[in-house]
């Protein structure tokens, strides 16, 4: 019966949280350290976009606090244990080519266009509709439901850091952001930077790559006293998943590598655009009589085209979780600037400093300097914790399908906040869109997960 009220409700006010979620959607809400002030601490569209939700969430009557613009929430009940549903409002960049606008929030053929509709925007106004629904329908609870709101997930998680820091843990939860049916385990992640020598008088500028959490699909290099003609019989001979190519300019040479962008935690997905140029570049440079030459050599060697540091000697799996990955990230060659950043996920019964050490070792083989961005550990959450028997009814009862304890290898909040789970809202078999051109979550999906999650939250709080 329960079911039936919060489904009937989600139906009724289906048409209202499809607009909002376009509106939210509207609103850019990448990284933009340049706008950052007071309450805005990662940009003004983050900002816009946290304040957007929580004046929905204020006139829907919950009660709300935001947290200097780093964090805020929204929360239905006031006594009994916190759970926490943990979503986020910021995006990744929309770079590539969009069949719409990203930020025009289109529906085409059931489908909500946009960035972000799927990480996490659509999830996050499908879950204030949940706890919605069951402030409307008077069902009884004893607990507190909190929709936790970050907004540097995509990054550095230091909105989920400062809210931690300032407010109460909660006891339980899960996060929109990752698949159905729960995610109990997550690869660690180490992200580091190799310096390499700088430019020199034939490879003269390198630019690819602008996220570490994404497959580069596009790599520029200039270089001098190359032909055309050796850059494409180059790229004949290595037989190249990625496109090249080139044009002329005055006494140098521009070449493009087009491959194809995917989500660092599935790098095989894609096409990694600075590993093909660095086999490329090894092969137009036979002979590397400069430091840049004989690191370009190194690193070709030891990343090929590959997607889990076999030939680099950090290949690890195990049952849980799977293989390790490894993504060539960004890679920057000029004068000023020579660096290469790369993102690892390592399985969750893998030691993480032992991997370290080795990515230090590596750096001397490549002639560069190691430089660590971030460790983040593992999450691992044993599957029969109550909460996550609470989550597996929810969504079996919805779907009609066994909701088994999954792992992946994306990072979500869950690694920061003891006992919670990633819960959706992608389905199993469904292509994964997130940090993709043309990302798009459909309208069925849309009302599915809503109804999902208004299960979920009132399982974990009645």
């Amino acid at each position: 019966i329960m079911k039936n009220v919060l489904n009937e409700y989600i139906d009724k006010v289906f048409d209202q949280l499809v607009a909002d979620t376009q509106e939210f959607i509207s609103i850019e809400s990448a990284l933009d350290e340049e706008t950052a002030e007071i309450m805005a601490p990662f940009g003004k569209g983050i900002q816009k976009a946290l304040e957007y939700i929580l004046e929905k969430a204020d006139f829907m009557g919950f009660s709300t606090k935001n947290l200097d613009g780093y964090a805020g929430y929204a929360q239905l009940g006031d006594t009994g244990d916190l759970v926490a549903i943990l979503a986020h409002v910021d995006v990744v960049p929309a770079v590539g080519d969009w069949v719409v606008p990203p930020y025009s929030a289109q529906i085409i053929d059931g489908k909500l266009y946009g960035r972000g509709s799927v990480d996490d925007k659509g999830p996050a106004i499908a879950c204030l509709y949940a706890m919605k629904a069951i402030k409307e329908c008077n069902l009884p609870f004893t607990k507190r439901a909190r929709l936790l709101l970050g907004t540097d997930e995509e990054t550095l998680a230091r909105g989920i850091y400062y809210y931690l820091d300032r407010d109460e843990t909660p006891a339980c939860g899960f996060s929109p952001d990752a698949e159905f049916p729960i995610i109990h385990a997550e690869k660690g992640t180490i992200r580091f930077q190799y310096n390499l020598p700088p430019a020199d008088s034939d490879i003269l500028v390198v630019d690819a790559g602008t996220r570490l959490n994404v497959v580069p699909d596009y790599a520029f290099a200039k270089l001098h006293g190359i032909t055309e003609e050796q850059v494409i019989s180059c790229a004949n001979d290595l037989t190249l998943k990625a496109r090249i190519s080139t044009q002329k300019d005055g006494d140098d040479i521009n070449i493009e590598v087009f491959g194809v962008a995917s989500h660092a935690s599935y790098p095989e997905g894609g096409i990694n655009a600075v590993q093909n140029l660095f086999l490329l570049l090894k092969n137009l440079y036979p002979k590397p009589n400069s430091a840049l030459k004989k690191s370009i050599h190194a690193l070709a060697d030891v990343l090929k085209v590959e997607t889990n540091g076999l030939s680099a000697g950090l290949f690890c799996t195990d049952e849980v979780s799977g293989e390790l990955t490894l993504n060539t990230a960004i890679l920057k060659i000029d004068k000023e600037n020579h660096f290469c950043k790369f993102d690892i996920r390592y399985p969750v019964t893998h030691d993480g400093e032992e991997l370290l050490k080795k990515l230090e070792l590596l750096a001397t083989e490549c002639f560069a300097n190691y430089k660590l961005i971030q460790h983040k550990p593992p999450l691992y959450v044993e599957k029969d914790r109550p909460f996550i028997k609470e989550l597996q009814k929810a969504y079996e009862e919805s779907t009609g399908e066994p909701a088994n304890c999954i792992s992946i290898g994306g990072g979500t909040y869950c690694r920061y906040v003891k006992n919670t789970v990633s819960f959706g809202p992608v389905f199993p078999g469904q292509k994964e869109l997130a940090h993709q051109s043309n990302e798009y979550i459909s309208l069925d999906d849309l009302r599915k997960i809503a109804k999902i999650y208004a299960q979920a939250i009132y399982n974990l709080i009645k």
